[in-house]
C-alpha cells in the first residue's frame, strides 16, 4: 500500500529531498506495478492533457481535494478521484463522512496535502490527513492515466494495480448524467441590444426584468460581447473550453462555485475571471445584476 508523509522523505546526498515523482516511481517499481511513463508538453487540464496522451478522457484519473466539516470543531480532507469526464458530487462526499458542510479545499491547502501543484495531483495519498475516495466508474478502464506530480510527464497505470496499491475507499461520488443537464427557465438573448454611439440605460433594463434568470448581450465591442445578467437562483455546472469568462457585480451578491477550488463570493463593484476549461456555476442568493465580458459567439450554457 502506498502511504506515508512527504515530510518524512529521506534527503539525498546533496541535501535535496526526493520529489514526489521519484517517490511514486520507486513505490510502483517496488510493488511490481505495470505502468508506462508518458512525456508530453506541460499541461494540467484534464481534457487537454488526455488528448496529448492519446486516450479517452474517461480513462483519466481526475483528482480533487475536498474539505468536509464535521460539526463546528472538526475538519477532514478527502482526495476524491473520479473519471476525467465526470463531475464530482461534493454533497456525496459530505454524506459519506457524515459531514455538516463540504467544499473544494483552497488551492494552497490542497497543494500542501497533495504534495504537488494543482493540475498534477496524484490519485494516491501520501499525507495521513488526506483520505482517499475513488468512484467505482474508474475501474471500467484497463489503465488509469494521470499527471505524475508534474505537468510534463504522466503515468498510465494498470487499474487493478492502482486499486491494489492505493487501497481507495470505493463509493459513488459523481453526479449522474441526468442531473447535469441545463435547467429550463433561462431567458438568454444573444443578439446585441445596442449599437455603438448609442446610449445604454442599463438600470432601466435591470428594473424591467421579471425573469428569474435573465442574460442579455448589450453590445459587441470588437470580438467580445458585453453581457448583462439579472438573476437569482442556481445555474447548472458548465465550462467554456476556449475562453475565459469575466464577471463584474453591479448589485447584489454573486457566488461562483469552482471545480477543484474554493468558491468565490462577490459583492457590488467586485469582479472575477473564470479561466477557460474550468467547470463552474453561479449561485445567486438574492436578485443581482452582473456584467459579463466574453468572446462573441459564446454559449452561455457552456460547451
Amino acid at each position: 500500500m502506498v502511504s506515508g508523509e512527504l515530510d518524512g522523505a529521506i534527503a539525498t546526498c546533496d541535501g535535496r529531498r526526493p520529489d514526489l515523482y521519484d517517490r511514486l516511481i520507486a513505490d510502483l517499481d517496488a510493488a511490481g506495478a505495470r505502468y508506462r511513463v508518458i512525456d508530453h508538453p506541460p499541461e494540467g487540464r484534464t481534457e487537454v492533457v488526455s488528448a496529448l496522451r492519446g486516450h479517452d478522457v474517461a480513462h483519466a484519473a481526475k483528482c480533487l481535494v475536498v474539505m468536509v466539516k464535521i460539526g463546528k470543531k472538526r475538519t477532514r480532507y478527502v482526495l476524491a478521484v473520479v473519471p476525467g469526464d465526470a463531475r464530482l458530487d461534493v454533497q456525496a462526499v459530505k454524506e459519506l463522512l457524515a459531514g455538516t458542510y463540504a467544499a473544494f479545499a483552497g488551492r494552497e491547502k490542497a497543494e500542501e496535502l497533495a504534495g504537488s501543484p494543482s493540475g498534477t495531483v496524484l490519485p494516491f495519498s501520501y499525507h495521513p490527513k488526506l483520505e482517499l475516495i475513488a468512484d467505482p466508474a474508474l475501474l471500467d478502464a484497463p489503465e488509469l492515466f494521470f499527471n505524475a506530480a508534474r505537468l510534463d510527464r504522466s503515468i498510465a497505470l494498470a487499474t487493478d494495480d492502482y486499486v491494489r496499491l492505493a487501497c481507495p475507499r470505493l463509493a459513488p461520488i459523481t453526479v449522474r448524467q441526468e442531473e447535469s443537464v441545463p435547467q429550463a427557465g433561462y431567458a438568454i438573448h444573444y443578439e446585441p441590444l445596442f449599437k455603438v454611439l448609442e446610449t445604454m440605460d442599463v438600470q432601466a433594463l435591470i428594473d424591467k426584468v421579471d425573469e428569474p434568470w435573465y442574460n442579455q448581450t448589450l453590445i459587441q465591442v470588437g470580438d467580445v460581447w458585453v453581457r448583462l445578467g439579472v438573476m437569482q437562483g442556481e445555474f447548472h455546472w458548465h465550462k467554456h473550453d476556449e475562453q475565459d469568462e469575466f464577471f463584474f457585480v453591479l448589485d447584489g451578491r454573486f457566488r461562483i462555485e469552482l471545480e477543484g477550488a474554493e468558491a468565490v463570493e462577490l459583492g457590488p463593484r467586485q469582479a472575477f475571471t473564470v479561466p477557460a476549461g474550468m467547470l463552474h456555476r453561479p449561485v445567486v442568493p438574492v436578485r443581482s445584476a452582473v456584467l459579463m465580458i466574453e468572446k462573441a459567439g459564446v454559449r452561455a450554457t457552456g460547451d
